[in-house]
């Protein structure tokens, strides 16, 4: 197994261009240098136009940070590709390149520069799909915001010769939130309440997101993520636990917002499951604050 390379030279610079891979490989990883001939030590900085179009096997995809370039259609119908790693020193992006692939949904960008989110913005440009990024801006994961998807709507009015353009959903709202040089968060966490009626699932992972990394995230919209997370933990755990997603389920119980409905929800669907351990935190929960608050309730002096 071994990856297909060409040699180049970009701006008196020679380097490698990914144009393929022999085998099979559930994850692939990329290296930062690979050796020529000659035995030269050369960065890998491209990878090809179509170089793994179509890809069954790959289901996640880590690039290093000498890439320089993702040509069109390099990743295009990876059909179970479900994460990609790349970092903010891919400069040129070109369409197609993760496009129709149908499973992604995490996208992990890690960054050297300051006000360098122009890969994001043509991914998401790229994509009406949801899709969920994490960014690493010092080192560390500082963001985790889960972009919507949308449907662009076009139709013909025959008797008018008019062409209307509609957008269905508010996943083109939120991309439009990410700017060259900045996201503008507090438009995001605006647009919550849109999310909610457009698609209440997603709203789940955008209000666990901003709370777990709440950069720049004001008072008043901290307030409307939680009172959402409140009332909707029964749908928001079934959720979450038909996903398989047991780390938000984890950041989401030390938030202590459950109800009694709630975790007998989560219980129902861990017994179907046989999940010991989380089933165990559940339990631990429930005695420690939900049998508290019903004494509260029963004890309550102002009650007599």
């Amino acid at each position: 197994m071994a990856f297909l390379v060409e040699e180049k030279e970009l701006q008196g610079r020679k380097g490698f261009v990914i144009t393929g891979y022999e085998g099979n490989a559930r994850v692939l990883r990329i290296p930062e240098y690979l050796e020529n001939a000659s035995g030269e030590k050369l960065p890998v900085v491209e990878i090809a136009a179509h170089a793994f179009d179509g890809r069954g096997d790959l289901e996640r995809v880590e690039l290093p940070k000498s890439i320089r370039t993702l040509r069109a259609f390099s990743f295009f119908n990876c059909k179970n590709l479900r994460e990609f790693l790349l970092w903010d020193s891919v400069e040129d992006y070109y369409d197609g390149s993760l496009r129709q692939c149908l499973c992604l949904s995490h996208i992990f960008v890690y960054f050297e520069k300051d006000g360098n989110f122009q890969i994001v913005r043509d991914i998401l440009g790229d994509s009406d799909r949801r899709l969920q990024f994490h960014l690493y801006l010092n080192g560390e994961e500082e963001l985790s915001l889960l972009f919507p998807g949308y449907v662009d709507r076009v139709r013909e009015d025959t008797m008018a010769r008019q062409i209307h353009d509609t957008i269905d959903g508010c996943g083109y709202s939120y991309r439009q939130t990410v700017g060259r040089a900045r996201i503008d968060l507090r438009l995001y966490d605006k647009l919550f309440e849109r999310v909610i009626h457009d698609a209440k699932g997603a709203a789940v992972y955008i209000a666990l997101g901003r709370l777990r990394y709440p950069l720049e995230l004001l008072d008043k919209a901290k307030e409307d993520y939680l009172h959402f997370l409140r009332e909707e933990d029964s749908f928001a755990l079934r959720l979450l636990l038909l996903d398989c997603e047991t780390e938000w389920v984890e950041f989401y119980m030390s938030l202590r917002l459950f109800s009694e409905a709630g975790v007998k929800t989560a219980l129902e669907l861990l017994a179907q499951y046989g999940n010991a351990e989380l089933t165990a935190r559940f339990l631990d929960y429930q005695e420690r604050y939900l049998k508290k608050e019903r004494e509260k309730v029963f004890f309550d002096p102002d009650s007599l």
